[in-house]
């Protein structure tokens, strides 16, 4: 467990020393931006948040800016901070969302924006419950990969949302996030399931529907681009980060996922890849 502290709010106005990575939108937005303090690291999330991450001993402590919203804030600890630590103590987690197919489960991971919540939503309401979203944790447990479930609701733009939970759900602002909950309509798996395939969806919203097998040394680059590192500049758990990753793609089927990013193809984008999964158990 990680020790967790809150404390008050305050502005963003002091530098935050020598910065060592970024991490930058393919728009060019800066999101987060790494330092190095005396004991550990601090991690700045422009005009949101600074998290202090102390390893020896091992605790965090947050200062949204004024006016966040909580639920935000606590977002950006267990979606960002918590896997960050994860991977630099030897865990494994990756972005992305994750539901079950009968009793395997199947993961999506890409890049901000290019559907994996949706996706996670869409074919819980086919009846394929979510595990998680935005955070996948992977456990080694025998030979299989184990996805832990994490908090029963999805964090959906507000289009999104309208889609999927119909006329009674009203969202002002398409542009805007919503909390949609777990329920009857988006059924939400609460027990661990072992992984059975990996999915990357494409970035061309317009592309028509394909799902290409990966070989393991392409599949690696792209998980690699997905996982979660805390210190680049620390070779030795780079190398074993990246030997764990190594190990995943050789063993878990990873697969490119292009399909068109509109609303009416879903059904066919899911019934593409249940056959998938049955079809391909063994690739």
């Amino acid at each position: 467990m990680i020790e967790w502290h809150r404390a008050p709010a305050r502005a963003q106005s002091a530098p935050i020393g020598a910065i060592y990575d970024r991490w930058v939108t393919p728009e060019g937005e800066v999101k987060a931006e790494f330092s190095r303090t005396p004991n550990g690291y601090l991690i700045r999330f422009p005009k949101e948040a600074d998290f202090e991450i102390s390893l020896d001993p091992r605790c965090v402590t947050g200062w949204p800016v004024p006016g966040m919203e909580e639920r935000h804030f606590e977002s950006l600890f267990h979606h960002a901070i918590v896997p960050l630590i994860g991977n630099h103590e030897g865990g494994l987690f990756l972005h992305g969302s994750a539901v079950t197919i009968g009793d395997r489960a199947v993961a999506f991971l890409g890049l901000s924006r290019t559907g994996k919540t949706t996706m996670a939503g869409a074919m819980a309401r086919a009846g394929h419950p979510f595990l998680t979203e935005d955070v996948i944790e992977l456990t080694v447990d025998g030979g299989d990969y184990l996805l832990q479930p994490k908090r029963s609701q999805l964090r959906l733009f507000g289009d999104s949302a309208a889609h999927l939970m119909g006329e009674d759900f009203r969202a002002d602002d398409p542009d805007e996030k919503y909390t949609v909950s777990g329920s009857d309509i988006l059924p939400f798996r609460d027990r661990p399931c072992p992984l059975a395939r990996v999915y990357l969806l494409g970035n061309d919203p317009s592309a028509p529907l394909a799902i290409t097998p990966l070989a393991p040394p392409l599949a690696l680059t792209q998980l690699l681009q997905h996982s979660f590192v805390l210190d680049v500049e620390d070779k030795q758990r780079l190398r074993s980060h990246f030997g764990r990753l190594g190990e995943l793609s050789e063993k878990i089927a990873v697969r490119g996922l292009d399909y068109p990013r509109q609303y009416s193809e879903l059904p066919v984008v899911i019934e593409a890849i249940v056959t998938d999964l049955e079809n391909n158990q063994d690739l």
